[in-house]
């Protein structure tokens, strides 16, 4: 075998590692599950079937909220969701990229009353920076008569992240069952971050000046409407000059 196949095939096992997200050292590889796919979508579905769950199917699907893409400094949202059989569901792990922060989380389980719900769980969940990962545990939550568990993430992209880049994710799940633990890290769920668009570049630009976040969600517009003079003068007062100046010497 020449030099050059040698290099061709160092190259293409190279190129099938980075697409698995392998070598972005994402933790743990998939136990227990299908063959893992190969290429990054906004939404993966991995099947376990085995002893363990009885050889019955049970799912964990992980999708990025949206299109898929993300700006410098903006947020991106994950569902992780469980279905399956009928077992309890006692755990959820959301494996983001590193420098990830989050924001909020939710999370969507079956009750007796008020049947598949959503709530807030930010407080409630356990953030692991050593894995780059938010995971959230329960008594046990049902995937019977077709109810599912969903782990909704909600995480600030940092501000130094490369538009271009594609970042891999992963997910777990805990079933109340013999060798229940199941994980597919990475899942070839994927974010690409992207130049930020205009309006995000003006909200950027404001936060930087001392605004602070003047979204549609912010305090700072909620309050507009209960007194449009306080507003304006809490608007003004939080307003930082000296940066509001240097910016304008230096355009």
């Amino acid at each position: 075998m020449t030099s050059r196949t040698l290099r061709s095939i160092a190259t293409g096992a190279a190129a099938l590692i980075v697409a698995s997200g392998l070598a972005a050292g994402t933790g743990a590889g998939v136990a227990g599950a299908e063959p893992a796919v190969t290429e990054c979508a906004t939404s993966q579905t991995v099947t376990f079937n085995d002893a363990s769950t009885v050889w019955t199917n049970y799912h964990l699907t992980k999708e990025v909220v949206g299109d898929g893409t993300a700006a410098p400094g903006g947020t991106v949202t994950f569902r992780t969701t469980v279905s399956g059989a009928g077992a309890l569901v006692s755990r959820i792990d959301d494996f983001h990229p590193a420098g990830f922060e989050l924001v909020r989380a939710r999370e969507s389980v079956w009750f007796v009353v008020g049947g598949q719900t959503w709530s807030t769980v930010t407080d409630d969940v356990t953030r692991d920076s050593a894995t780059n990962s938010v995971h959230h545990s329960g008594a046990g939550w049902t995937t019977a008569g077709n109810a599912k568990a969903t782990l909704e993430t909600t995480y600030r992209v940092p501000a130094d992240a490369t538009p271009g880049d594609v970042l891999n994710t992963g997910a777990a799940t805990t079933l109340v069952l013999a060798s229940g633990r199941k994980v597919a890290n990475p899942i070839n769920t994927c974010v690409t971050i992207r130049e930020p668009n205009p309006a995000e570049a003006v909200t950027g630009s404001l936060e930087g000046l001392g605004l602070g976040s003047l979204t549609s969600g912010s305090s700072a517009l909620g309050d507009i409407g209960a007194d449009p003079a306080v507003f304006s003068a809490d608007l003004i007062n939080n307003i930082d000059f000296g940066k509001l100046i240097g910016a304008v010497a230096g355009s």
